[in-house]
């Protein structure tokens, strides 16, 4: 009976799934339609279009082996694209998270093993549909005279989380590490969606590329999803982060330091990236630090701006490892990371992944991953394991 009732729910997500993404299919034509009717263009090569529609879904189940809980989410982004000319483009992405069931909700709480959690959220913080970026972005603004190198002047509704301390490695849940410490270097405390603007020059061989952020200091999340805080708030606390980076051959190293004015936190971080074509596959790998310091009170003087209250330091220091192995239509990850924070009672907590993905079609791809948490003795964290299914869509 119990597996009966297994294969029936399985049955059942297959089913919901599927018209998720027969929905998607069919929004994406339809948006397609209106936007030629607009502006009465026929569509040619992508390269060449003047609009472009990129729709994408991630469908993750786990389950957590070791306290028995499970959960299953789904999330979708649906990016609009006008070029202007050669040189100017606008988005308008949209995008929706689900919101964890009971289980997820305390498995998520005993461990935090998916960056696609609540990347949507209402003041109820409950999973929604919003508006995440909506950005101007000019390629020769700024660009020096006789350079070759790729420069984007992005400026509106950013995804600050997405543009700082890029790679190519562990930067996406969908096809990549889904582990949150791997995602992102967590000792940098970035808003996500929020006004700013971003300069990147990408860096040729042997040639300095830089980057620099400046937005507000809280984005949606911080702002339980209220769009008239994110774009009226009256305080000018900012965010700011500048980033150096140098590559060689196979080989890339970023510098980067940044401060956060709401947080009352400034850190620096490093990344090393390198690939390694062989006549099999490709060999790639990541390394990242991060050292961050944080002045913090207690919750009363936090809120009370005259209390007297000291304020301490926290030090919060971050370390991961990924790497990959491509070959084919396959693909092997394995990472682990460490954080540990330091003030009144040091917390650290050790954590991996690992996961084997198959790319079905240049559309699709499935894979399966196992991550682990093992914290330190003197930890109030539990250890953990999950294991899981993801299954990734694109349009």
């Amino acid at each position: 009976m119990r597996q009966s009732l297994f294969s029936l729910k399985i049955s059942a997500r297959r089913h919901g799934i599927g018209k998720v993404v027969q929905l998607l299919i069919t929004l994406k034509l339809f948006i397609s339609g209106v936007l030629f009717s607009i502006n009465s263009q026929a569509y040619t090569p992508k390269d060449e279009q003047a609009l472009t529609i990129d729709a994408s879904t991630l469908w993750t189940t786990q389950r957590n082996t070791k306290q028995g809980l499970s959960s299953s989410l789904f999330s979708a982004n649906i990016d609009l694209g006008l070029q202007l000319n050669t040189q100017q483009f606008i988005q308008l992405g949209i995008e929706y998270s689900q919101t964890p069931d009971e289980q997820g909700q305390a498995m998520f709480a005993l461990f935090e093993s998916s960056a696609d959690v609540l990347t949507t959220q209402d003041a109820n913080e409950a999973g929604r549909a919003q508006i995440s970026t909506l950005f101007w972005q000019d390629s020769v603004a700024f660009k020096l005279p006789n350079s070759n190198t790729d420069s984007e002047f992005t400026i509106g509704l950013l995804d600050i989380e997405g543009g700082v301390d890029t790679n190519g490695i562990a930067n996406d849940e969908s096809t990549q590490f889904l582990l949150p410490a791997l995602v992102n270097n967590t000792s940098i405390y970035t808003p996500d969606y929020t006004l700013g603007m971003r300069y990147l020059k990408q860096p040729s061989n042997k040639e300095v590329g830089y980057t620099l952020v400046v937005s507000r200091s809280e984005g949606l999340a911080d702002k339980q999803g209220n769009y008239a805080d994110v774009l009226t708030q009256g305080n000018s606390q900012l965010f700011i982060a500048s980033e150096v980076k140098w590559r060689m051959n196979n080989s890339e190293v970023h510098l980067g330091a940044w401060k956060n004015q709401a947080e009352a936190a400034k850190g620096m971080y490093s990344a090393l990236q390198y690939h390694q074509p062989m006549s099999t596959g490709e060999f790639a790998l990541l390394v990242r630090v991060g050292l961050t310091k944080q002045q913090q009170s207690d919750a009363e003087a936090q809120k009370d701006i005259t209390s007297p209250e000291p304020k301490q330091t926290l030090t919060h220091s971050t370390l991961s490892l990924a790497s990959t192995w491509t070959q084919s239509n396959w693909q092997f990850g394995l990472g682990v990371a460490t954080e540990r924070q330091q003030a009144e009672q040091d917390d650290e907590i050790h954590q991996g992944e690992a996961w084997l993905k198959y790319t079905l079609h240049d559309m699709v791809s499935v894979s399966v991953f196992n991550q682990w948490q093992w914290p330190d003795k003197q930890s109030n964290r539990v250890q953990a394991r999950h294991s899981g299914l993801r299954l990734f869509l694109q349009f």
